[in-house]
Formats: structure tokens, sequence, C-alpha cells
């Protein structure tokens, strides 16, 4: 049964990676996550080892560019949903109708003396997450900054060919069938080239601690309305009453 949910879940994540459209994938990536909590619970470290596990078989298909970018959005996904739990945006995840390790329980109850040594330690439920998006010391304490810039187009690879081509730029991320990419430039922050179908903003700012500036922008009235890929991953997209939008990540 384990391997058949692997290889469900592993089908669902390829689709997600070579859907053109953010929305949809975005919506896949969701139900993967939510279909782990439905069998573990609010474990997140273990949520993110299976995640860890779909990611290594994407890299065995010997696609390792997709495995690097499930990586990314299921980080930036598990984190979103976090946030969004704590807001009462969405229903807390669903408690497993058994103990996550039946082996631990079992070995726990037989041996004398031996329960509290083996019992797990509790963890945080938003660990795994902050281990792996929490930034350096150094980042720290570099504030906000621009990270990069957005860039509609009608034509990604007509334009990434112009950046390149005459501007002198450096492609130096592309996403599953080519309709983003960022292109590098010797100074200043990286533009993200975008189709104007998926166009969700024209910022994205990197911050030192995502969850503490999320909340006071949700405290002046923005609201997450979306996210968009980029090379650290998806950036959460906030907009105002009025519609302004830009996007902010957290500093890797």
């Amino acid at each position: 049964m384990a391997n058949d949910n692997l290889r469900s879940r592993l089908d669902l994540a390829l689709s997600a990676m070579n859907d053109a459209s953010i929305e949809n994938s975005e919506e896949v990536i969701i139900k993967i996550i939510t279909s782990l909590e439905e069998e573990f619970g609010d474990h997140q470290k273990t949520i993110a080892e299976e995640l860890q596990k779909i990611a290594r078989q994407i890299e065995n298909t010997g696609k390792a560019d997709l495995a690097m970018d499930f990586k990314q959005r299921t980080t930036s996904a598990m984190l979103r949903l976090n946030m969004e739990r704590r807001r009462g945006l969405r229903p807390p995840a669903i408690l497993p109708a058994a103990p996550v390790s039946a082996s631990v329980s079992s070995s726990s109850s037989s041996s004398t003396g031996s329960s509290i040594s083996n019992a797990p330690s509790p963890a945080p439920s938003r660990s795994p997450v902050s281990q792996t998006v929490a930034p350096s010391s150094r980042s720290a304490q570099d504030g906000t900054q621009v990270e990069y810039l957005v860039h509609p187009s009608r034509d990604v690879r007509a334009d990434a060919r112009a950046f390149c081509d005459v501007l002198k730029g450096q492609k130096v991320w592309e996403s599953s069938g080519g309709h983003i990419c960022a292109i590098k430039f010797p100074a200043g922050p990286q533009v993200i080239i975008v189709e104007e179908i998926a166009f969700t903003c024209s910022v994205v700012l990197s911050v030192s601690n995502f969850e503490k500036h999320a909340d006071e922008l949700e405290s002046q009235g923005y609201q997450i309305v979306g996210s968009v890929p980029t090379p650290s991953g998806s950036a959460t997209v906030f907009a105002s009453d009025c519609g302004s939008k830009f996007a902010i990540i957290a500093k890797q």
C-alpha cells in the first residue's frame, strides 16, 4: 500500500511539474501535501520526509531539474498552508486513523522502563519548513531586498533570447515547459520572464523573517492571492484592497 501511495503521488508530482498552468500545478502540489496529511496527520517532519522521497523518485527518472523545482515548491506550499491554518483560512490537518509509527508504540509498551526513552520527541509543526527556508545568520542581517523583477511576456523564448543575446544577460533558470525563466545580469536583481497569462505581480522581495512580514502585511489589509515560481522556490503574492500586488519570499 505504501508503494502504491508513493507511486500515485509521484504521478501527481510529475503532472504538476509538467503543467504549463501555474494555478493547476499549485493545486496538484497542495493535493499531494493534503493527502500526506490525511495519512500522517500534522507530523510535519514525516510529511517533509515523504516529499523528499518523491523528489528522489523524480530525480531517479533523470529529471534533476524537476526534482529541485518540486522540492522548492513543496517547501513553499507547506509554509503557506501553515500560515493559512494559523489564520483560520484552512481547517487543521486531518488526524490519521492510526498512529504514525505503530512499531515505535508497540516497542515502547513492551519494554519495561523504556517508554520514555523510546517515545518520539514532539517537533514544532513548522520545523521542517523552517529548517529548509530559514535564513542564514548573514542574510538575517541583510533586511528586505528586491530579489526579482517580473516581466510579463507574450513570447517567453523570444524575450529570453533578446535579454541574453542582445542585452548580455544569462539564463540561470527555466521552469518545466519553458513558460517561465530567470535572467541574470552583472548587477541588480534577476529578471523573471513569465507568460502574460501567468503574470501576477511585478516585483519579488526577499525577507529575513517570512512569517513576521506576512503577519504584518495581513494586519495592514493585504491578503495572499497566489504565488509565482522563482529559482528560489515559489514566492507568495499579496494584494491590497485596491489591487496592488507584490510577492515576498524567505531569504535562502
